[in-house]
């Protein structure tokens, strides 16, 4: 009989073990759901930086090549089949900033500037602050 007693004492204390393993895994698996949910970072920078990208346009037969350059290294070169680069008009237009609006004019909010415009070659910058 004082067999019978320690197994089922032991039974109980092997259930109440069961439980208490049990709630306990109920918990950590709460607290990682909870933590999965926690917003991420972008993996950006810390602190915002100043960007900009180069863009150069120059005459490839009867249309136009543009060459985008950007600040984190990037370099992008397409074909433009309807501007025809001897159309100055239609190449400033291209970028919104006409000779006659240049002064402040800006792209989204970024300062414009030419850096170079011949009858080969039209090169701007847009140049955009910090959070811009």
């Amino acid at each position: 009989m004082i067999e019978c007693g320690r197994v089922a004492k032991e039974a109980v204390r092997n259930k109440h073990t069961a439980i208490a393993i049990f709630v306990v895994c109920l918990v950590l698996v709460a607290a990682l759901a909870w933590y999965q949910s926690l917003p991420r970072p972008n993996g950006g920078p810390a602190s915002p930086t100043a960007r900009w990208t180069e863009y150069v346009l120059t005459k490839n037969g009867n249309h136009t090549q543009l060459q985008a350059s950007y600040s984190s290294g990037q370099v992008n070169t397409e074909e433009i089949l309807w501007l025809n680069f001897d159309n100055r008009t239609a190449v400033y237009n291209y970028f919104g900033c006409t000779p006659s609006s240049m002064p402040g004019c800006t792209l989204d909010g970024c300062a414009f500037s030419v850096l170079n415009d011949t009858a080969s070659e039209y090169r701007v910058k847009v140049y955009c602050e910090p959070g811009a």
